[in-house]
């Protein structure tokens, strides 16, 4: 992807994160209760579940589109060797760079993005606009881009594994989960793998910003 990609270099003060619903069931387990355990974040190929399409395997829309972004590098790959998805949260937001994947996100560490590729838009649009961290003009064509706030991220693909300890800087959870059991997975995982836990403050829109948006 970097003999494809043009644009300057990132800046080296922006992060990529992983937006997740941390009470999310996983064979039975929260997926907050999964980091702690796991000590790494496993991608859809791995977990089987998703906030989009459920087609991340071989043979499947997710593992086409993969196959295309990255000329077939993953075509034969193990699951756990596949590349992880996130956002580059371009606008230094507080819920993270793709909220609808997850009221909660993973904050990734500045390494992290030597070894990152990113898309814009969505791999799932076969998008031809690609980048690196030393050549990326994604961040100014989703400024100028699509309607939805929702879908003016920049998609991110972390190629090798996220392991909690060496690259992230914080879980930053939604203030719903307090009092919860996520908030006390969340303490265990503080402890165990040393990832701080943030809160966000929430979401939250005004009766102005909905009119015409619903059907009566």
């Amino acid at each position: 992807m970097a003999a494809r990609s043009a644009g300057p270099p990132l800046d080296p003060s922006l992060r990529v994160t992983i937006n997740l619903h941390p009470d999310r069931l996983v064979e039975g387990v929260t997926v907050v209760e999964g980091l702690w355990r796991d000590g790494r974040y496993r991608s859809q190929f791995e977990t089987g579940i998703s906030n989009g399409g459920l087609t991340a395997h071989p043979g499947g829309a997710r593992w086409a589109w993969e196959s295309r972004l990255f000329g077939g590098a993953y075509d034969g790959a193990p699951a756990e060797e596949r590349p992880v998805y996130g956002a580059l949260a371009h606008r230094s937001s507080t819920v993270g760079g793709s909220p609808r994947f997850g009221s909660s996100h993973l904050r990734l560490r500045e390494a992290v993005l030597a070894r990152a590729a990113f898309c814009y838009p969505d791999s799932v649009f076969e998008p031809v606009d690609v980048g690196v961290a030393e050549r990326c003009r994604l961040v100014e064509l989703a400024a100028a881009g699509r309607d939805d706030p929702l879908d003016e991220y920049v998609e991110a693909h972390v190629h090798g594994p996220v392991r909690l300890r060496e690259d992230v800087e914080a879980l930053v959870l939604d203030p719903s989960f307090q009092g919860t059991a996520v908030e006390e997975a969340a303490g265990r995982l503080e402890v165990e793998q040393g990832v701080p836990v943030e809160w966000h403050g929430g979401f939250t829109v005004a009766v102005a910003d909905l009119a015409g948006s619903a059907a009566y």
